[in-house]
Formats: structure tokens, sequence, C-alpha cells
């Protein structure tokens, strides 16, 4: 993962950056409350939510695994954590990702995943958005 560039997004996911910002303001990072439904919708099904778990913030927790998620995993994960997930190279690559957003300041974040999973060649770009609510420690955050 790397900070996100907005030039080196697809246009619905730089919009959602700049949604991000916008809610922002001039703080390190807006809270979950700083978003309403109607601000989300154009993400609906396309929008995860990770709650961060543990005193050192190693796990998260799928408060919301979307449609597409389940869809493309062909699991659900809502209310599970990315350490349970299946197969195991998904959650040893869902934990790497998580702890680098962890490490990364509250920054937003993005990579490109592309490869093989179960017998298909997937790829796609997912944009991660740090929350918090005391405006220091990141407890959630949206994956698009």
């Amino acid at each position: 993962m790397q900070p996100a560039e907005p030039s080196l997004l697809p246009p619905t996911l730089a919009r959602f950056l700049a949604l991000w910002e916008t809610r922002r303001g001039g703080r390190r990072m807006p809270s979950r409350r700083d978003f309403s439904h109607e601000d989300l919708w154009p993400w609906m099904g396309q929008l995860n939510l990770v709650r961060v778990e543990n005193e050192d913030g190693r796990d998260g927790r799928f408060l919301v695994f979307s449609e597409t998620s389940v869809r493309v995993y062909g699991r659900e994960m809502t209310g599970r954590t990315m350490r349970e997930f299946v197969p195991a190279p998904l959650a040893e690559a869902a934990v790497d990702a998580h702890l680098k957003l962890m490490a990364g300041g509250g920054v937003p974040m993005f990579m490109r995943v592309v490869g093989p999973f179960e017998n298909r060649e997937l790829e796609w770009t997912r944009l991660a958005t740090p929350l918090s609510d005391d405006g220091r420690r990141i407890d959630r955050y949206f994956v698009a």
C-alpha cells in the first residue's frame, strides 16, 4: 500500500478520496459520524467498514463486508476479523494491508491488487481511508 494519489486512482475512488478530504476539514482524519448515508450512497455495495481491534491495533473486524466483496470472495465476512479470512494467504494479505494503514499516520492508502484467486485472475484498486473519533488514533476505516 502507498499513500493515495488522486491522479493514480480510478475516478470513482478519486471522488471517494475527495469526499474523505472534505469531511476531514482541518483535522488529521474525519470520524465515521462525519459521513451520512447520503454521502456514502454512490459507493454502497462496494464499501467495507473495518473496526480496529485489540489495544495494539493489529487486527481489524469487518463491520460491513460489501456485496461486491462477498461476490468476489464467495464468503460473507461481516462481523469477522481479517485473521479469520480463508484461505490463509488472503488473511495474511488483509492483515498486511491493515498494518500498513495503521503505520501510515492517518494518511489514506491505496494499492493495486492483481493475481489469481480460486481459478480466476483478479485485478482492482483498493483505497483505505482512516477514521478517528479522537482525531489521533485510527479506530475505523473505509475500504473502497
